[in-house]
């Protein structure tokens, strides 16, 4: 349960629940460079899995290279989770 639920993980407690790459395991999302420390807030407070967060850069559409995020989660109905539940990711209309 996530710390948002009042329960610890204890991956929290022992410093591994964030990691430093992304395995291949990982179940993957690629975001335009938003707020990085916002979304890293909420994934750690609203969910339970191990997680990693890298800048990159992509191609856009135009063929420009821009700078983006990849967010790897360990278990993919996490993955789904976020992108329905963030409300960092969703532009208010």
């Amino acid at each position: 349960m996530a710390l948002a639920h009042g329960k610890v993980n204890p991956l929290n407690l022992l410093g591994q629940r964030r990691l430093s790459y992304i395995p291949p395991h990982f179940s993957t999302i690629i975001l335009e460079n938003k707020q990085l420390n916002i979304i890293d807030q909420w994934i750690y407070f609203n969910l339970n899995s191990r997680y990693c967060i890298k800048l990159t850069q992509v191609l856009d559409t135009n063929r420009k290279l821009v700078s983006a995020i990849v967010i790897g989660i360990e278990d993919p109905k996490e993955l789904t989770m976020f992108g329905l539940s963030c409300p960092f990711l969703h532009k208010n209309k």
